[in-house]
């Protein structure tokens, strides 16, 4: 809790409830929008007359004119025409504005407006030379004006210029210059009540570790940066007008972003928008400006994807953010949704979401004259491929939570999503989606995870974890992403043509002469519909520690009631030599009726519990008083175990049964990239996740010194340093050279991990 601010989370969302949108009841923060003056520009002012390459030039109108929304182009259209010193035309929309000035009550961030508004053009030119500029004001009344020409030159600068996706190398990105680009960074979505100071305190820290990336979000309204909101008067807030005190807060934290060179992926708009509150998940739209009820232009949330007036005030939206925000080359994409997979399904239409994000993108690349990359995001890790694979969406982008091995699976969905032949990044992760990380996993091995996997694999920039504000600030969890950025430093992704590192073996140098078993850990997808994991599974391991398995474990057990032709039984089969425990793992239970989780060893029940719903489909919030570690001995020899819900609804599980699998290779894993001359590698001990770590609390045993060998390798002399991924420095670095027969390292004991950075002499 802060303040007046309760966070809360699913599927990567946190929220904020409880603050006015009003800035404490000043409900003159937002100005008129509107004028009845005849059409007049009366001036045009440069705030320079000379402006280095991919910087500011920023005119002042003074302005007079008739219309009624100042965010409305039919009403009021500002437009410039630049002339480059090439001869291109390029059109620049103007933007209405108002600046404010801020300070700190307490713990509450308060704007004041700081002078009267105003309308302004802002120019980042690309080329070097001497530019024109046209200003051309149409208004309600059909009438236009236009001012003199007025001149400017451009002289060379230092800065790398916009983002692209690379011409190297299409996995990657990289600046106009050429320079190569990898995102390092997390979501740093909104601020708590202090709004812009707690940028003041995260960017900072960010920046001063390596990073260069986060994501900002501009909607729903309850955000620090909303630009759509409900408000007094009336006519001066909802869909079709911006809230120019959030603006002007994204005005400062870009600017901030640009002191600490960290580039920002914004995100226009999140699926709570259109989520009724019959669905939970945080909904919003009874709340939303969209809403009919609240003057917008939707009676049904999926009007939104087709209503002309919503699609224009849309339009209108992505106009004033190309005007106000397109010149700054700190702006990394634009990203129109936030897991538009989940709106609800009285909004959700496939066909007509693909087809929307399809013109929305067309329109906004004919305005955008910048060209920034353009991005949505899913809840779903598998993404749409229908709109994943459009040509107008640039890049991708995966969303996980509560996988119980991060790097398996971040890099299982990487992998998945290459055949698009885009540019890949994990937007959100986390251990889990309720805000649990703080607390399950304090000192951010899943990050620490999912930053190196990622990278490692052949994404265009590392895993970004979602709990920004109570997890990586307060835990200092900045640490991660400074010894990775250390690591990559002076590596050129796109240039070093790098393959993925393949056929890797390791082999204990001094093998252990008793056979060592490993925890069989069992967990699956959860599902609601028909899917190979709502069947009944066996699970079968040999005397000789191998497991088989039909069909699909699940991470969710289907009870009797509700979704009976779902009910899906866990059977394990064992012969082991030895005895083991079962460790039954509860996560959540149905709010629709509850469950009751029974086990059976052959035949008899030796486990009875009854997770009752105190008022069956009342209340519907998922139960978590059922939560914890249920756990029974398996005696040596055949045994069979029969586990299931007979309540019912579904509660949610996962399995180890310890010392089940034998070992017959170190349990160690190699995530890597060799390029032309540098070659990446991240060696992870298999067993070392946040979950077997902090949850199971079953410390994996180190692996003792192993052989590392790679059978595909260009042959040759290089230099190899051996890190610490924890401390971002060398331990070790040796001259080795490689014959025909590939790559042979000797490592050192692997408690979590080691990094190793080759480079061909």
């Amino acid at each position: 809790m802060r303040s007046c601010w309760m966070l809360v989370a699913l599927l990567g969302l946190q929220m904020v409830a409880g603050c006015s949108a009003q800035e404490g009841g000043n409900r003159m923060l937002q100005p008129q929008l509107s004028d009845n003056r005849p059409l007049r520009l009366v001036s045009v002012t440069p705030n320079r007359t000379q402006v280095p390459r991919y910087e500011l030039i920023e005119f002042r109108l003074d302005l007079q004119a008739t219309y009624s929304n100042a965010f409305d182009p039919e009403q009021i259209a500002v437009d410039a025409t630049f002339t480059t010193p090439s001869g291109r035309r390029v059109q620049v929309p103007g933007f209405f504005y108002r600046a404010y000035t801020r300070r700190l009550e307490g713990r509450d961030e308060r704007l004041l407006p700081a002078g009267d508004p105003d309308w302004r053009i802002r120019f980042a030119p690309t080329e070097i030379g001497r530019y024109q500029t046209v200003i051309t004001v149409r208004d309600s009344t059909g009438k236009t004006v236009r001012s003199q020409p007025i001149a400017f030159n451009c002289a060379a600068s230092r800065q790398p210029g916009f983002i692209r996706i690379s011409k190297d190398d299409r996995r990657y990105f990289a600046f106009d210059s050429g320079e190569p680009y990898l995102a390092i960074g997390a979501n740093v979505c909104w601020g708590g009540s202090r709004g812009t100071y707690d940028y003041d305190d995260w960017l900072p820290r960010y920046g001063q570790a390596g990073a260069n990336f986060f994501r900002v979000w501009l909607g729903p309204a309850w955000v620090t940066f909303g630009l759509e909101r409900l408000g007094e008067p009336r006519d001066r807030y909802g869909i079709g007008k911006i809230d120019l005190a959030s603006a002007w807060r994204l005005d400062y934290v870009l600017d901030l972003a640009r002191q600490h060179g960290l580039y920002v992926m914004l995100c226009f708009d999140s699926f709570n928008e259109l989520r009724k509150r019959q669905y939970g998940g945080f909904p919003y739209w009874e709340e939303t400006p969209h809403n009919a009820v609240h003057g917008g232009p939707l009676k049904e949330p999926i009007e939104f994807w087709t209503n002309p007036q919503m699609l224009r005030a849309y339009r209108n939206k992505i106009r004033y953010m190309v005007a106000r925000y397109g010149w700054n080359t700190h702006v990394m994409s634009w990203e129109f949704w936030n897991e538009v997979d989940i709106v609800g399904p009285d909004a959700y239409n496939l066909e007509l979401i693909t087809q929307w994000h399809r013109e929305m993108a067309d329109y906004l690349r004919r305005i955008d004259p910048w060209q920034h990359l353009i991005t949505t995001s899913f809840a779903d890790s598998n993404g749409r491929e229908a709109i994943d694979r459009l040509p107008q969406i640039e890049f991708t982008q995966t969303h996980n939570y509560g996988s119980r091995d991060i790097s398996a699976a971040l890099t299982f969905f990487h992998r998945k999503k290459e055949p698009y032949g885009k540019p890949h990044l994990v937007g959100e992760f986390g251990a889990g989606a309720m805000g649990e990380d703080a607390q399950v996993d304090p000192t951010g091995i899943a990050m620490h995870s999912g930053i190196w996997s990622t990278v490692m694999d052949g994404s265009a920039g590392t895993g970004m974890l979602w709990w920004w504000d109570n997890h990586i600030h307060p835990h200092n969890l900045y640490r991660h992403l400074a010894a990775l950025s250390k690591f990559l430093q002076g590596v050129n992704f796109p240039k070093e043509g790098f393959r993925r590192i393949q056929n890797a073996t390791f082999t204990l140098i001094q093998p252990s002469r008793e056979p060592v078993y490993d925890d069989l850990v069992l967990q699956g997808p959860t599902s609601w519909e028909p899917h190979p994991s709502n069947k009944p599974t066996t699970v079968q391991v040999s005397a000789e520690g191998r497991v088989a398995v039909q069909e699909q474990v699940a991470g969710l057990l289907h009870g009797l009631r509700n979704h009976r032709d779902k009910h899906n039984p866990l059977t394990i089969v064992t012969d082991l030599p030895h005895p083991t425990r079962l460790r039954i793992f509860v996560t959540g239970v149905s709010g629709h009726g509850g469950a009751h989780l029974i086990v059976e060893r052959n035949g008899q029940r030796v486990l009875d519990k009854d997770m009752p719903d105190p008022d069956d489909t009342g209340n519907t919030e998922t139960l978590m008083q059922f939560n914890g570690e249920y756990t029974l001995e398996v005696p040596a020899g055949k045994q069979t175990l029969k586990v299931q819900n007979i309540g019912n609804d579904w509660v949610f599980v996962s399995y180890i049964l310890e010392r089940a699998v034998k070992q017959t290779a170190p349990p160690l894993r190699l995530f890597g990239l060799h390029g032309r001359s540098t070659a990446l590698m991240y060696i992870e001990h298999s067993q070392h996740t946040w979950y077997q770590v902090n949850v199971v609390k079953r410390k994996p045993e180190p692996v003792p010194p192993t052989t590392l060998h790679i059978p595909e390798w260009t042959p040759g002399r290089y230099r190899v340093e051996f890190w610490d991924t924890y401390e971002g420095k060398v331990t070790r670095t040796e001259e080795v050279n490689v014959d025909t027969r590939g790559l042979r390292l000797e490592l050192p004991e692997v408690g979590s991990d080691i990094a190793i950075k080759t480079q061909r002499r």
